[in-house]
């Protein structure tokens, strides 16, 4: 049975021991139990794609207008101190128009700049895990499968597009735009690993602060089951999201919580990328994995835990 990982972008060290932890743990070694199959986990958002799907689908719901407008709950989960009410009125302009008509008015191009820069401040401001929680409760009045159909369009559209920094202007002139960061692209070398593990009887999750239901549909590109998917979840009434998450949020020590919950096991492989997975990574009987994104705290930490370290796999652009 092969053990070996295509080279790619490895390091070799790390492929090395990659390969040595599927021999210690999966099928071939001598204390493997298939009804208590080894557990590795990966995050998702650059450690096993390149760039952010949460943000991506974000970005389509401003751009299409693909949100809940008409539900003051909506409105009310942004602060007004974040200037909702400047693109609330733009929105209002245009909300009865087809999206194609919509998109050639002026009221269109400060709505986008507007919700766009309000999004940035606001995570700036209150942090990742606040910001990660209110993506999804944005969410609100979608069900489940209609999260899913958003997600594949704008998976398809991340995938087609070129990786690079997009300018959102309130007209050509705007001296002042906001950027915006598109493109996602598989890390083959992720995939291959997971393929292997999979090969081998381990039993692979993803857990992610993403909305779970916009993981889903990428992680079966990589061949995760979507019962394998843990990520952020809003309480579901009459089928549809509220804006209450469900607990524990899988971000920072949600994670560890998450996973005693929902697999109920320590796994012995953790991927990640950013200080939202330290306490996943350190929660880890064996090996620990950082996709180095050049955060010197964690470069640091990777040093002091003993984590391998691997820096941010080649894409095509």
């Amino acid at each position: 049975m092969e053990t070996k990982l295509p080279c790619r972008s490895w390091l070799f060290e790390v492929k090395a021991a990659l390969e040595a932890l599927v021999q210690r743990h999966g099928k071939m070694s001598g204390g493997y139990d298939p009804d208590d199959q080894p557990v590795a986990i990966f995050d998702w958002d650059d450690t096993a794609i390149f760039n952010d799907v949460g943000m991506g689908v974000f970005y389509f719901q401003i751009n299409e207008l693909q949100f809940n407008f008409e539900l003051e709950e909506f409105w009310d989960l942004i602060p007004p101190k974040y200037g909702r009410e400047i693109y609330r009125s733009n929105y209002e302009q245009i909300q009865n128009l087809p999206i194609n008509e919509a998109k050639n008015h002026p009221a269109y191009r400060r709505y986008r700049k507007f919700f766009t820069q309000a999004c940035h401040d606001l995570w700036q401001s209150e942090g990742t895990a606040h910001f990660a929680l209110l993506q999804v409760q944005l969410m609100v009045g979608f069900s489940p499968a209609e999260i899913v159909l958003i997600a594949k369009r704008a998976i398809d559209l991340e995938m087609s597009i070129p990786c690079r920094i997009v300018s959102i202007q309130e007209s050509e002139t705007d001296p002042d735009p906001v950027k915006a960061k598109h493109g996602i692209r598989v890390y083959q070398e992720i995939r291959d690993l997971i393929n292997l593990m999979q090969l081998h009887g381990f039993d692979v999750w993803i857990v992610t602060g993403t909305c779970k239901y916009i993981v889903q549909p990428f992680a079966e590109k990589y061949g995760v089951p979507s019962d394998r998917v843990i990520g952020a979840e809003m309480i579901i009434q009459n089928g549809k999201f509220t804006d209450q998450p469900m607990k524990p949020m899988p971000y920072e020590d949600g994670k560890p919580d998450a996973i005693r919950r929902y697999i109920g096991k320590k796994p012995v492989f953790v991927a990640g990328n950013s200080p939202g997975d330290m306490a996943m990574m350190k929660y880890c009987d064996d090996t620990a994995l950082l996709i180095d994104c050049g955060d010197p705290y964690l470069q640091q930490k990777s040093v002091e835990l003993g984590w391998l370290v691997q820096p941010q796999f080649e894409v095509a652009t």
